[in-house]
């Protein structure tokens, strides 16, 4: 779902998020703030408990923003920003084009964290204000300290292991090998994450072990997808859209254009920009579009058969050397 768009950076929210927002603004309302507060009412709590989760979420916008910003002036596209379940995520519709460039993108998000966790730090000292807002900015400071070192850990593809897969990059001149071994380490932290969750749950830590190992399962498979996502880019970046479009009178015919940027490419867009769209439209299908008028169509399927095709061709050369 699109929210707004920052310097025409579109954010979206997953539904998820609305679930996430609830747990923590309750977990906050039940747990935190009544310590920190006490004597207070109900309704009372669970504002603040919003309130205190919507910060959260504004702080990692703010996150995902500096590194879409860092990114476009990088000369890298930015298709948005999804906030979900998880926090959130900017989405690179290509590659840093040297490794200096990736360790720049990287390290902005969780620098931003710490600096808003040093403002929120600093207005807690120096600033006298009501008890509410006095917790408020403490839980804001230590939270944003977890987001940015959780973030700096080495597991691709969370910031630090960006930061790792630049330096294997710069190391190795290799950016695909890079990426592989980025991947791999990324899988490995991911797993023993699952591991540290169930003895915790195990040990009587139920909701934090549970929900720690989840964070890792999905690390395990934000990795495996992020490396498979870089194969599919590297096959489809250098295939023009015009050249993959099923052009035929009859499609042509029953087209119907589909609504927004997300629905069109030109016949000169790649296919990998086709890939992301398609992605993120919902609709299976973009229209390719010259001087106002489409010429074709892109099927979720078309983009499918090409990347499977490329797999069995090198499953081949394999087995050939």
């Amino acid at each position: 779902m699109r929210l707004f768009s920052v310097r025409g950076i579109p954010v979206r929210i997953d539904l998820g998020w609305l679930l996430i927002v609830a747990f923590i603004a309750w977990s906050l309302a039940s747990g935190y703030f009544p310590h920190v507060l006490p004597s207070r009412s109900a309704a009372a709590y669970w504002a603040e408990g919003l309130v205190a989760a919507l910060l959260l979420f504004a702080s990692v916008l703010l996150h995902e923003l500096a590194h879409a910003l860092v990114a476009i002036r990088h000369g890298v596209a930015v298709g948005g920003i999804t906030l979900h379940i998880f926090g959130g995520v900017s989405q690179l519709d290509s590659e840093p084009e040297t490794p200096r460039a990736e360790l720049l993108i990287a390290i902005v998000g969780p620098l931003t964290s710490f600096a808003i966790a040093g403002v929120s730090h600093g207005a807690d000292v120096l600033l006298t204000g009501p008890s509410w807002a006095d917790a408020l900015v403490g839980y804001l400071a230590a939270v944003n300290v977890v987001v940015g070192v959780f973030n700096l850990v080495p597991a691709f593809p969370l910031d630090g292991g960006r930061v790792l897969r630049a330096a294997l990059w710069a190391w190795t001149g290799e950016p695909d090998r890079a990426t592989r071994l980025a991947s791999r380490a990324g899988s490995l932290v991911a797993m023993l994450m699952v591991v540290v969750g169930v003895l915790r749950a195990v040990g009587g830590e139920v909701v934090g072990g549970v929900w720690f190992a989840l964070i890792g399962l999905f690390l395990h498979q934000a990795a495996r997808t992020s490396y498979a996502l870089v194969r599919i880019r590297a096959r489809l970046s250098a295939l023009p859209a015009g050249q993959l479009m099923n052009a035929s009178p009859l499609v042509l015919e029953r087209l119907g254009q589909l609504a927004g940027d997300d629905g069109i490419v030109s016949p000169r867009d790649s296919a990998w920009i086709a890939f992301m769209k398609i992605a993120r439209n919902g609709h299976g299908r973009v229209v390719v579009v010259e001087s106002g008028v489409p010429v074709g169509i892109i099927r979720q399927q078309d983009l499918h058969d090409v990347v499977t095709a490329a797999d069995r061709e090198t499953r081949v050369a394999r087995r050939a050397a």
